[in-house]
């Protein structure tokens, strides 16, 4: 049976219901042209270097002996290498980085033939002896154990027993090796200011040092994050005089780049710069699976973690983005942006003896478009005299993915002549993800 219900008022009020809804809409929708024009600007002072820089150009495993070629590694001008194997040591000293070795990749984890150190200590004790017996003379970073707080697939024991084994590494190393050994850890998966509390109190309880004090940035919806971890870690572990003692010299940040970002010159801008401004004392970019149906590691292909094309060692967007970002770093000037997700590392001179600002744009909620407006301020800075022409040459690196990327496309390339001593130069319709290079050349 049917029936049916009359309601006479709101019948009578529901044209004038749609009517209204749909003036709304249309209101609405008429919105993104705005949403799109999102504005963002950026001053740069040529005037104002930015003192005591430190790359952040680093590496995690991605060679052999061989490959990829030492023309795709030098113009990266890497500063730290984190690698579990010592066949390519002299290859990393080579390219200027520091050699970071990763001594539970040596040991194998939960596959070596006796098991997990925490099984066999005195299995554990022959073999960092003999680690350390034939490497004496190098310059290594020892970095006793990846990820001790990840119990799939890294340290199947207790944080209590992590700590053990870092004792029992420590002691023999330092005997070895002597007091100028670098050593440290706890090489965590993410910044957990309770875990590194707790792994410090226990080395100072144990008379041990911790010579370097390093975890991983790795979720790319935290990259406003990473300096925060980096300070905070200084003013209550590196500064404070309650570990004094530890003789902790350094804070390495030893990898960076999750898994979503890891091809995005944008993302992998804003680690670059939230951990350059503070003043971490090294990174290394962190290597994942490639993408599509046939997934391979980009640790062990000879990629550069990603950065170069497998077998045909072509850059990648993530190569150009390391590049431009390495060339900038010995002449850093200071920079301010009112988009924290609009990164600006400004430099005085590259190696062509050009000026130039990189930028990146990254934001997991937000798709948007911006309209950037860079104030370039202090330009006599650079020799440029009013009346003078200058040239300013605009490239983009491309959120490409696994593509190639032969050489970075140029936008936009003018002359124009300088008024005064600063100038203004507007960068429309800069999307997430991506990366701009602006270069300022007489």
């Amino acid at each position: 049976m049917q029936f049916t219900f009359k309601f006479p008022r709101i019948n009578k009020l529901l044209p004038i219901c749609l009517a209204i809804v749909t003036v709304l809409l249309i209101a609405y929708l008429g919105q993104p042209r705005a949403i799109a024009q999102l504005r963002s600007n950026v001053t740069v002072d040529f005037g104002q270097p930015a003192t005591g820089t430190i790359s952040m150009s680093g590496i995690l495993h991605g060679i052999d002996t061989a490959k990829p070629p030492d023309s795709s590694i030098k113009p990266l001008q890497p500063k730290l290498w984190r690698a579990g194997r010592l066949d390519i040591y002299d290859r990393v000293i080579a390219s200027g980085a520091e050699f970071q070795l990763v001594v539970s990749d040596l040991w194998g984890y939960g596959s070596n033939p006796n098991g997990w150190p925490y099984q066999n200590y005195p299995a554990w004790e022959a073999f960092i002896r003999q680690l350390a017996q034939q490497n004496k003379g190098k310059k290594i970073i020892w970095d006793v154990w990846n990820e001790p707080d990840l119990k799939n697939p890294f340290w199947k024991g207790s944080r209590e027993q992590f700590f053990e084994t870092y004792k029992r590494a420590y002691k023999i190393l330092r005997q070895e090796l002597g007091p100028s050994a670098m050593i440290g850890g706890p090489s965590i998966a993410r910044y957990n200011k309770e875990y590194l509390a707790d792994f410090l109190d226990y080395c100072k309880a144990n008379k041990l040092e911790v010579n370097f004090l390093a975890w991983h940035e790795l979720n790319d919806t935290m990259i406003l994050f990473v300096d925060d971890h980096v300070l905070d870690a200084k003013r209550n572990f590196q500064q404070s005089p309650s570990y004094k003692e530890l003789n902790l010299q350094k804070i390495y940040v030893n990898e960076i780049v999750g898994n979503l970002a890891q091809y995005q010159p944008g993302e992998i801008l804003g680690y670059l710069y939230n951990l350059e401004s503070a003043k971490a004392d090294g990174a290394c970019r962190a290597c994942w699976e490639s993408k599509g149906p046939n997934k391979v590691s980009n640790c062990f292909n000879n990629t550069l973690s990603g950065m170069v094309t497998p077998n045909t060692f072509e850059p990648r967007a993530a190569w150009w983005t390391y590049k431009a970002y390495a060339e900038g770093v010995n002449s850093r000037v200071r920079s301010w942006s009112n988009n924290n997700r609009l990164v600006a590392l400004a430099s005085k001179s590259n190696p062509e003896g050009k000026a130039q600002i990189l930028l990146g744009y990254f934001d997991p909620n937000f798709s948007s478009a911006t309209t950037v407006t860079l104030s370039l301020g202090n330009l006599e800075q650079l020799g440029i005299q009013r009346g003078q022409k200058i040239t300013l040459k605009l490239e983009k690196i491309p959120n490409n993915q696994e593509g190639a990327v032969p050489q970075l496309v140029t936008v936009k390339e003018e002359s124009l002549s300088v008024t005064s001593g600063s100038l203004a130069y507007v960068i429309p319709n800069f999307n997430v993800h991506e990366g701009y290079l602006l270069t300022v050349s007489k």
